[in-house]
């Protein structure tokens, strides 16, 4: 009686340990598709995020799909990680009638449509932006989802409005230091800015008349900086005034980027 007893006690063991088991794995595994899930819910808000921008940085047709199809992707994960849940085959549909009609009949706008930020906060905002899709770009490429020519393309493609942001913001800097008489930081922004440019051998129209128009002002300020009338009282007024515009353009600093790639 007693063997058979204890028999049935360490059976019931058995099976509550292999029960336990069991529910430990079952909880691992949700725990872990609730994180995947979570993972690609932040995927998709960021490129959303990222799209909004499309009103204002020129998208090509590649990119545009490229930032499409990085949504697809999350989304099929979700729909494989939660086979019942409705609105996750409704969004995976949704995004693939959309890259359809992209392919079908998208025409990106021309480089000339590009509106250029009117203040300093919203072209820091543009270039916030910019760097995030150039991440995204490094990151499908180095999944292999892009290739290596589409990637350098694109990417360049970006880095050039990143820069004509800087160029734009930077001159409208420049011409207001020179209306206040600050020509030492006028000229320390537009030697930065030459140097820059002078490191880019592809530059379009637009860079060539920027390029000009920074050595019109380069010419414009030395000429000033070399007049002979200036008083000591002027350049004790131009110190502080540097000092002053030093403070101001920390804000805008990030619009140069990684000039070294320039």
């Amino acid at each position: 009686m007693y063997p058979l007893i204890i028999s049935l006690v360490a059976l019931l063991l058995i099976v509550m340990i292999g029960y336990n088991i069991i529910q430990q794995y079952k909880q691992k595994v949700e725990t872990e598709r609730r994180i995947s899930v979570a993972k690609q819910h932040a995927v998709i808000s960021e490129v959303d995020e990222l799209l909004l921008f499309a009103t204002k940085i020129p998208f090509t047709k590649i990119l545009l799909l490229i930032l499409k199809n990085r949504i697809r992707n999350a989304l099929f994960i979700m729909v494989n990680m939660s086979p019942h849940t409705a609105s996750y085959k409704e969004h995976f549909a949704d995004t693939e009638a959309q890259i359809k009609q992209i392919k079908d009949n998208y025409v990106p706008p021309s480089e000339n449509s590009f509106q250029f930020p009117t203040n300093d906060k919203e072209a820091v905002t543009l270039v916030k932006a910019t760097k995030k899709i150039r991440a995204v770009l490094r990151s499908e490429h180095a999944k292999g989802k892009i290739n290596t020519n589409i990637f350098v393309s694109e990417n360049r493609h970006l880095e050039i409005i990143q820069l004509k942001i800087n160029l734009e913001t930077s001159i409208k800097r420049i011409i207001q230091a020179k209306s206040m008489k600050e020509y030492s930081t006028a000229k320390q922004m537009i030697d930065k800015l030459l140097k820059i440019l002078d490191s880019i051998p592809d530059k379009d129209n637009e860079l060539l008349q920027k390029h000009q128009l920074l050595v019109n002002h380069q010419n414009d300020v030395s000429s000033h900086l070399s007049d002979n009338r200036s008083t000591s009282n002027d350049n004790n007024h131009e110190k502080n005034r540097l000092l002053k515009e030093n403070a101001k353009q920390k804000d805008i600093e990030m619009l140069f980027g990684d000039k070294q790639k320039w």
